[in-house]
């Protein structure tokens, strides 16, 4: 099994408060990675850079948006991101603060680890807007750039290429 792609076989999908793009974005890529070669191989988790929501699920809209497109992500619970998640995982942030945040905190050599989700597409920008306090359908335009962004992280994966 070769993903020499990816830094590492775990994936960690980074947000603000880890309540509403990041579980999102874990439950997008489960299932992706469902129906692959790689689910045995691959750890799919989501963490936030602030602890405000730590313990906490998912953001109830969120939930509501996930699951009308098939996504399970009521179980995820919030963490904190740690620097020890900077060994062995592929980071990925929904935004450019995100990545500033996660390059800030890197270890020494690993601060090119940490990438943004929506580089992976072409739809073009670099953040996908945080929906927290937005309507139900902020929630579903960050989703479709979620999903956009991990199918062609799937799509890289599968072809063993680096975007």
């Amino acid at each position: 099994m070769n993903l020499t792609y990816l830094p590492a076989q775990s994936v960690l999908f980074v947000s603000t408060g880890g309540i509403c793009r990041a579980p999102m974005a874990v439950g997008v890529f489960l299932r992706l990675l469902k129906d692959t070669r790689f689910s045995r191989y691959v750890k799919v988790d989501s963490a936030a850079i602030s602890d405000i929501h730590v313990g906490d699920a998912p953001h109830p809209l969120a939930v509501d948006a996930a699951s009308s497109r098939g996504y399970d992500i009521g179980n995820i619970r919030v963490r904190k991101v740690e620097s020890r998640d900077f060994e062995g995982t592929t980071l990925l942030a929904m935004d450019t603060l995100v990545l500033a945040f996660l390059r800030n905190m890197a270890p020494h050599g690993l601060g090119d680890r940490p990438r943004l989700l929506a580089r992976y597409t072409a739809l073009g920008g670099d953040n996908i807007v945080d929906p927290f306090g937005g309507a139900p359908v902020d929630y579903h335009v960050a989703l479709n750039l979620i999903e956009a962004s991990c199918k062609a992280l799937m799509s890289a994966l599968l072809l063993n290429r680096r975007p």
